[in-house]
């Protein structure tokens, strides 16, 4: 039996229609080991922060399952039989590569294992791949491995220093602090902005906007911004302002004294990567990363466009012949661009590293019942061909006018487009373009009348304003910031901008990313401990700057293509993260009172009578750090239970509305009459797994649960009432959800049930 092994169990769908009898498509839904990370499971092994390796060699740490780990690779053998051959399709990227060494590895000793990648999840590119294979990269591995010890060698000691540093549950990583430094950094440059104020004058004559020049650039006092760069149309003289607007409204008439005609070609751009697909997506839709990301997933899955996790631009040879016959059928051979625009790959299609594409460009819209997967389609075609087409061309018309009693001239311009170019192929999301000149005369000695006025705006206009702060971020363009500084890759990117929301260290606020205090305190008190300055043997280093960080991912980017040795690589970092945490932890211990450690003691105190004067003394900052620390324990040591935490008994209020649970009800379940006599934080902690264990008992199943319940029973044959009796119930309309509800008792047994009948 042949099995192929897939990450997705909707690729694994799709790819089971191409394939004929004797395969199997099967899917382990994502990795299946990973790094000891549960105490109670993994024990000792879970806190560590890194493993001994020997010289020359990566550490080789103790690999344990992923949650759904060790049930895909039973189901795996399962499907396989007595004599089967694994085919090993994990997808073409580094996280893909690692995932089929640890199948690999695995299954090698059940059967002959090969290695098989496609960038597009179609008939042809998969049998292409079947008929190439290969071994495992060992330099992708290695690269994914020293990424994955880095990331948890960061992660783990710089999250500590931010508990103690911030407060509890803060946490520090390797891509995601400084992403959360764009964040922070814009908003100090916001609060510190100083608005510069401006006068302008505008006159709309014949439809044309025309401003009044108020400086040349060379003037003394001429209007600049914070960068110091000059703007002639803005003026800080009101008199100045008011005496252009009075000499236009009295005059009623601008004289044109200049018009220059030129030509502005607007080229096409490249062809998608995974961050201008999510700028794109953001731009001209408003969607989030994830929102884009997931349909991009559905539409390559389904076989309808490439691999959505690249950083490449280039096309495949036989891709770019083809999207020119499109261009050339459906525009005209006069919108193809040039060859040599056309940057592509050449080899077996299934090693290509392509840019996104449709992989049929012919298939202007696929079925699809999915309104926005249709729009992302569209636009990724419309891209891809227009990457492949000729500039477009416009006419511009740059103008000065005159006015009688204006001491200064007036300038405008007007603009048309002479050719669509690939702009034809991005006719949906391009919104009305002017295709003819305006009719008015565009020639020196040509007298325009002012238009009228009207209620929403007065002509001419005399505008009043002042400088305007930077814009915050938005998701997408938080990703562009990351790709342009170097920091993180293709199957990252939306990932660390959705942690930094569910930490609470941003929140998007009218689709802008606004730093939130916990943000801000890790950014600004915690990630400047890992900062060593420069002396006469080592260059400045700072953990969490971009710099760093985009020279470590240059360096795996290295060894993933075997130009540097990965142990090499390890032990450096190792050693330079080592040195920096020591040097933290120096800091740290030589300084004030942390606010981690204020929050803790005021709550500490408030269950601490008789201890006003340690009281005063946290209020008023006078500890040192290691006094703070000392008085923590001393409390500690005395019994004293820290007061609930604000999240707590905000949590719990939740549950209890959502449970519409009264007094009398918690205090026969809790033993506590109400959320205002909970004296500590331990005595909330068991209340809430009280009130979760009954929401998880209460809760409805998903509608996902319920789809599947459903396409089951038909399956088994079974009536509703037949399917709800297997768990002891009438209807399933009693059906609880959660892990530990009946819903997912009743999928067990209904897949056993249909399992035996098959």
């Amino acid at each position: 039996m042949n099995i192929l092994i897939v990450e997705s169990g909707a690729k694994a769908r799709t790819l089971q229609s191409y394939l004929g009898d004797g395969w199997s498509v099967v899917a382990t839904g994502g990795h299946v080991e990973t790094l000891p990370d549960d105490r109670r499971v993994h024990g000792k092994d879970a806190g560590k922060a890194f493993w001994a390796n020997r010289p020359g060699e990566l550490p080789s740490p103790p690999w344990v399952w992923t949650d759904r780990g060790e049930e895909a690779i039973r189901k795996i053998l399962e499907e396989a039989g007595d004599d089967p051959e694994f085919w090993i399709a994990t997808d073409p990227d580094r996280e893909g590569e690692f995932i089929a060494w640890c199948l690999d590895r695995i299954l090698q000793e059940h059967g002959p294992t090969h290695r098989v990648t496609f960038q597009e999840v179609t008939k042809e590119a998969v049998q292409a791949a079947l008929e190439h294979p290969r071994g495992v990269d060992h330099g992708m591995v290695d690269s994914a491995l020293v990424r994955k010890f880095l990331d948890r060698l960061v992660g783990y000691r710089t999250s500590k220093m931010a508990n103690t540093v911030v407060g509890r549950g803060a946490s520090m990583g390797r891509v995601q602090t400084p992403t959360l430094g764009f964040v922070v950094e814009r908003e100090l440059e916001r609060e510190a902005h100083v608005p510069i104020p401006y006068f302008e004058v505008h006159a709309l004559a014949r439809g044309i906007d025309l401003e009044v020049r108020f400086h040349e650039p060379d003037d003394a006092d001429a209007w600049r911004d914070e960068a110091g760069k000059v703007h002639p149309s803005r003026t800080f003289g009101r008199e100045a302002a008011e005496g252009a607007y009075e000499a236009l409204s009295a005059a009623g008439v601008v004289t044109v004294t200049e018009a220059k005609s030129g030509t502005r070609h607007r080229r096409p751009a490249a062809p998608l990567s995974t961050d201008v697909l999510l700028q794109a997506a953001g731009s001209r839709f408003g969607w989030s990363p994830r929102k884009t990301s997931a349909l991009a997933s559905m539409l390559y899955e389904a076989g309808h466009i490439t691999y959505i996790r690249t950083d490449s631009t280039r096309l495949a040879a036989s891709a770019v012949q083809k999207i020119r016959e499109i261009v050339k059928g459906a525009f005209g051979e006069d919108h193809l661009g040039e060859e040599s625009r056309a940057a592509v790959v050449t080899g077996p299609v299934q090693d290509a590293h392509e840019a996104i594409r449709p992989t049929r460009m012919d298939v202007e819209e696929p079925g699809l019942d999915d309104a926005d997967g249709l729009r992302l389609y569209r636009l990724i075609r419309a891209h891809t061909l227009a990457s492949q087409m000729a500039s477009s061309v416009r006419s511009t018309v740059s103008l000065e006018a005159a006015s009688e009693g204006l001491e200064r001239p007036l300038t405008g311009s007007v603009s048309w487009r002479t050719f669509d170019g690939w702009e034809a192929a991005y006719a949906e999301f391009m919104g009305d373009i002017a295709t003819s000149p305006p009719d008015v005369p565009l020639e020196a000695g040509a007298v325009w009348p002012l238009d009228p006025g009207t209620e929403e705006r007065e002509n001419p206009l005399l505008v009043e304003d002042q400088t305007r702060p930077p814009p915050r971020y938005r998701p997408h363009t938080l990703i562009k910031a990351m790709k342009d500084a170097g920091i993180g890759r293709p199957s990252t990117y939306s990932r660390t901008v959705e942690k930094l929301e569910e930490r609470n260290y941003v929140v998007v606020e009218d689709g802008s990313v606004v730093p939130t205090e916990p943000g801000r305190a890790v950014w600004l008190e915690a990630a400047p401990l890992y900062a060593e300055d420069a002396d006469e043997d080592h260059d400045p280093v700072e953990l969490f700057s971009t710099e760093f960080t985009a020279l470590m991912e240059e360096r795996l980017d290295r060894i993933a293509t075997g130009e540097v040795p990965a142990p090499g690589s390890w032990e450096e970092w190792r050693d330079q993260i080592r040195d920096l945490h020591a040097l933290a932890q120096e800091r740290r211990n030589a300084g004030g009172m942390l606010p981690g450690q204020r929050k803790m003691l005021e709550r500490l105190l408030s269950n601490a009578p008789g201890r006003e004067e340690d009281a005063r003394r946290v209020a008023a900052g006078e500890l040192t750090y290691e006094e703070a620390r000392a008085l923590i324990g001393a409390l500690k040591e005395q019994g004293v239970k820290p007061a609930a935490t604000e999240g707590q008994m905000k949590y719990m209020r939740e549950l209890l509305a959502d449970l519409k649970m009264s007094d009398e009800e918690l205090e026969q379940l809790t033993g506590v009459r109400s959320p205002d006599v909970i004296e500590n934080s331990v005595q909330a902690s068991a209340v809430i797994d009280e009130l979760r264990r009954v929401f998880e008992e209460r809760r409805p199943p998903s509608a996902k649960q319920r789809r599947f319940i459903e396409d089951l029973v038909k399956q088994a044959g079974l009536s509703e009432q037949e399917a709800a009796a297997l768990v002891g119930l009438e209807s399933l309309d009693e059906l609880t959800g959660g892990s530990e509800g009946t819903a997912s008792a009743l999928i067990d047994r209904l897949q056993e049930r249909t399992a035996k009948t098959a």
